[in-house]
């Protein structure tokens, strides 16, 4: 007996949960139905019959056990549990609404974060280009010292050569010591030129290869007085300025030397640890994060 008791409690809690079980569509009638007060109002909004949303109503009622409306001659009013049902569905579908409207936003949207001086240096001025090719992508520049992990975010990091995956590379750098062309001619052996370097906020990064660089071109160069910033581009803002000559990548100040802004003291660059890298795989790129990547790399290599 007991064996059966128990096969007949299961067999009442499975009849329960299938009683609940209603329909996104059943639910959506619903809504419509109490939002408008009206079983005819409901089904010209849904594009179906009067008689397709009585249905839906009345099946769900049954389902329910409970009168979700009370007819009345021009339309229906709402019962006690219908009100509280209503109140649910309506919070309900708002929110799916709002996800599938953000959902169809993002779609045309692609967030990168990087480091300030990539992106004030190089990214924000290339972007007129990439949006000549793709119209259709928007693109969201935001800034930090930290990888991003948001959901349909591009990272592009600053990062050691030697710990950074092939895959993931994106431009290993090179540095040289550049400055506006006045200044360059200003230099004398009496007058000691300031130089500005970068000192990395984040420590784990290999320093700015300045000694091997002194090595290479040093034998026929004054002194030099130095100064230190922790973000590349305000030693570079300072140089455009004709305040002193800035050691850093060629990747950051590329276009100011195509623009005769800045040119290089010596041909004798030199090879650095740093490389700019994307930490996440190609695998997880979205189709407009790899079109990105590609084009990106096909402009700073």
């Amino acid at each position: 007996m007991r064996k059966i008791y128990l096969l007949r409690s299961r067999v009442e809690t499975k009849n329960r949960r299938l009683a609940v079980n209603a329909s996104l569509q059943a639910i959506k009638v619903f809504e419509a139905a109490a939002r408008l007060g009206s079983f005819k109002d409901a089904a010209e909004e849904l594009s179906i019959t009067s008689a397709n949303v009585s249905h839906h109503i009345s099946n769900l009622e049954n389902r329910l056990g409970v009168r979700l409306f009370t007819r009345i001659n021009r339309g229906v009013i709402l019962t006690s549990e219908g009100h509280q049902l209503s109140e649910a569905t309506t919070a309900g579908l708002q929110k799916i609404q709002t996800a599938l409207d953000n959902i169809k936003s993002d779609a045309s949207k692609l967030n990168v974060d990087t480091t300030s001086s990539f992106a004030a240096l190089v990214l924000i001025p290339l972007l007129h280009d990439f949006n000549k090719i793709h119209q259709n992508v928007d693109i969201e520049v935001s800034t930090g010292e930290v990888v991003a992990s948001k959901v349909n975010t591009l990272s592009i990091r600053l990062g050691d050569v030697t710990r950074v995956d092939e895959s993931n590379l994106l431009k290993k750098e090179r540095f040289n010591l550049y400055g506006s062309c006045p200044f360059i001619r200003s230099i004398t052996v009496d007058k000691p030129a300031t130089v500005y370097l970068t000192k990395w906020k984040n420590k784990k990064l290999p320093d700015a290869p300045w000694e091997n660089w002194l090595i290479e071109n040093g034998a026929s160069l004054p002194s030099f007085e130095i100064k230190y910033f922790d973000q590349e581009l305000y030693g570079v803002y300072e140089a455009i300025a004709g305040k002193g000559l800035v050691f850093c990548s060629e990747t950051l100040v590329s276009d100011f030397v195509k623009a005769n802004a800045l040119q290089p003291i010596s041909y004798q660059s030199v090879d650095s640890l740093l490389c700019y890298y994307i930490p996440t795989q190609r695998w997880q790129h979205s189709a407009k994060m790899q079109a990105f990547v590609d084009w990106l790399k096909s402009i700073i290599d």
